[in-house]
């Protein structure tokens, strides 16, 4: 490994990020898409990380702000969304932790669709399109229809 190559490669780094928030995951791609072999550009993202040009963290976080409201999406489907926008397993087990237990994130999705479920109201078929709705997006059917149940219950009482 060249050490210019390394400081070239950490130079187009800091000049593709600027003042934007990239993983250290997407930066990497972006060195070997230019050209540098991948042990230079693991060098490089490391020295970035390292200088704190890469913020890990932060990517993950803005990444988990755009998944709110009608795009709430399970932890697990959270995790594997941070892993291919090149978050680094270690940044995805914390900001995992520091995210809302599934069954609370679930009601927030539900919320966002149906603010009032009130049992008279919704059909069987409309029940079937929340479950649905909220089956693509990551929650398992026991957990939507036990959100969807404690909800109903909220509401009547």
């Amino acid at each position: 490994m060249d050490p210019y190559s390394v400081s070239d490669a950490v130079s187009a780094g800091i000049r593709h990020i600027g003042i934007a928030v990239y993983s250290s995951g997407k930066v990497y791609e972006f060195l070997v898409r230019k050209g540098f072999d991948s042990d230079t550009a693991r060098a490089a993202v490391a020295s970035l990380v390292e200088r704190e040009y890469i913020d890990n963290i932060r990517a993950g976080r803005k990444v988990l702000a755009s998944r709110v409201g009608k795009k709430q999406e399970s932890k697990a489907m959270l995790a594997q969304r941070l892993y291919a926008s090149g978050i680094d397993r270690n940044s995805i087990t914390t900001l995992m932790d520091e995210y809302d237990d599934d069954r609370i994130s679930c009601e927030r999705l539900i919320k966002s669709y149906y603010p009032d479920i009130l049992p008279t109201l919704y059909s069987e078929a409309e029940l079937h399109d929340i479950i649905s709705i909220a089956s693509r997006r990551g929650y398992k059917p026991d957990l939507v229809t036990s959100v969807i149940r404690k909800l109903i219950n909220e509401q009547s009482t």
